[in-house]
């Protein structure tokens, strides 16, 4: 069955919602109700109303169809719960409720895997966070204590719901945008490769992003994850890779985690990208969600501050990327109106009275020069002379068809505007070996769509 209840239904059951301030169930339900505009049919049968909502004892008891159950009820009763679902003829639920094989309880979550089975009703879960998207958040994270992130186009995987609450509060902080977020726990029923499959044709997903402990049918990955790669980018953090990780992996979501060099060669062999930490997760996902591949490894570097510029150079050249000199055209064009104390050689320093004038012009010549097939651009935004016209300079930066990652570093009046450039599609970094590793991203991507082509 297609997974699209999942992400838009016209009908929610919050089965064991809650009036209790702080409950998961009283959470949940209230961030349903300010994200989801259709109908919502809390389930407690020890109540009549919740948040304004009239409830009801069972979803038996409602007479209208409902597309998608929300499961936040004891373990020892989930099994029931989603009895009634399957009675009820509801397609879709997630199982928010922990207490499973995380725990020892292997049964429990076995008797609901018999029950997907069935081919009636498809499971997320149990022991997750759920789905967040525009529109449809039943995260029981109070809103005052994590941020959601704008709508974007990454859509990030994750097997642990407190990896992935975290990096939407940081998503969110930096002004990244998510298509999709989806928690899936201990996969009873829906898995990565189920997900893999959907959101290949999704059109609001530029990339995958996925945090991961185990997979479940190693073959069928590979095979669903080469399909993927050839339309959209895949990153993944593999969790658990050491003897003490792999044994935390069992206790957390009940699986087995596998050796760290199989499943680096098999990341390989299916065209993913593997990020070596959950900071690199977070830099490669919208550097390949908001840019075009780099065709070739030579890039240039443009900074307004010297010692960043360095720091860029130093790190594009130890992982492999060229700085070529430009054109006899591209320097004579940039000695008509750069001071004659800037830096024309690449990298190009603009110095530190640099305007947003000075960048525009310079990055024309230098995205114009056939010799640069991308640019890492530092933007110190604190010198006095760049004013917010630089958000403009940068944004329309992405008329010349290569890939530009830049590097902002600072506080709250940076953060401020980098988020404007996040919004306008452009990726912002606060270190200039991040930016450039970014940039080196691309290249890698580039390079699997060469061979898959």
């Amino acid at each position: 069955m297609s997974l699209e209840k999942f992400f838009s239904p016209s009908s929610i059951a919050v089965i064991g919602a809650s009036r209790e301030p702080g409950k998961l169930g009283n959470v949940i339900l209230e961030n349903i109700k300010y994200s989801f505009k259709e109908r919502i049919y809390p389930i407690n049968p020890y109540t009549t109303e919740i948040l304004g909502l009239k409830t009801y004892s069972s979803v038996l008891e409602i007479e209208e169809p409902i597309d998608l159950a929300i499961i936040v009820v004891p373990a020892e009763i989930v099994e029931n719960v989603v009895k009634e679902c399957i009675k009820k003829k509801i397609k879709a639920a997630v199982i928010i409720s922990s207490g499973f094989s995380e725990i020892g309880e292997k049964e429990r979550e076995l008797a609901i895997k018999k029950l997907c089975k069935s081919k009636k009703i498809r499971i997320i879960g149990p022991n997750c966070i759920g789905v967040y998207k525009k529109g449809l958040d039943m995260l029981f994270f109070p809103k005052n204590r994590i941020k959601r992130p704008p709508e974007g186009s990454i859509s990030f995987l994750t097997q642990s719901g407190a990896f992935g609450s975290i990096l939407l509060d940081i998503l969110a902080h930096n002004g990244v945008g998510v298509s999709k977020f989806i928690s899936f726990g201990n996969k009873v029923d829906v898995d990565e490769i189920d997900l893999f499959k959907y959101l290949e044709d999704d059109l609001t997903t530029r990339c995958i992003a996925f945090y991961l402990e185990s997979v479940t049918d190693g073959k069928e990955f590979i095979k669903a994850a080469k399909n993927v790669t050839k339309k959209k980018p895949v990153v993944v953090f593999k969790a658990g890779k050491t003897k003490e990780g792999t044994e935390a992996v069992a206790s957390h979501t009940g699986s087995m985690a596998g050796s760290a060099e199989v499943y680096s060669a098999a990341f390989k062999q299916a065209g993913i990208i593997e990020a070596k930490d959950s900071e690199e997760l977070f830099d490669f996902a919208k550097a390949l969600a908001k840019q075009p591949v780099l065709k070739d490894n030579k890039i240039a570097i443009v900074t307004d501050g010297g010692g960043f510029g360095i720091a860029a150079t130093d790190a594009a050249i130890e992982c492999g990327l060229e700085l070529p000199p430009l054109s006899t055209e591209s320097v004579k064009a940039l000695k008509k109106f750069l001071p004659p104390y800037a830096i024309t050689n690449n990298p190009i320093d603009l110095t530190g009275d640099a305007d947003a004038e000075r960048y525009e012009k310079a990055l024309k010549i230098v995205l114009n020069d056939k010799n640069i097939s991308g640019v890492v651009c530092i933007a110190l935004l604190q010198i006095p002379t760049l004013d917010d016209e630089i958000i403009d300079v940068l944004r329309d930066s992405k008329m010349f068809g290569k890939p530009i990652t830049v590097c902002s570093a600072g506080g709250n009046y940076v953060l401020e505007r980098n988020k404007r450039l996040e919004k306008v599609g452009i990726p912002v970094f606060p270190s200039p070996e991040r930016a450039v590793k970014a940039m080196l991203v691309l290249y890698e991507y580039g390079n699997i769509l060469k061979r898959k082509n």
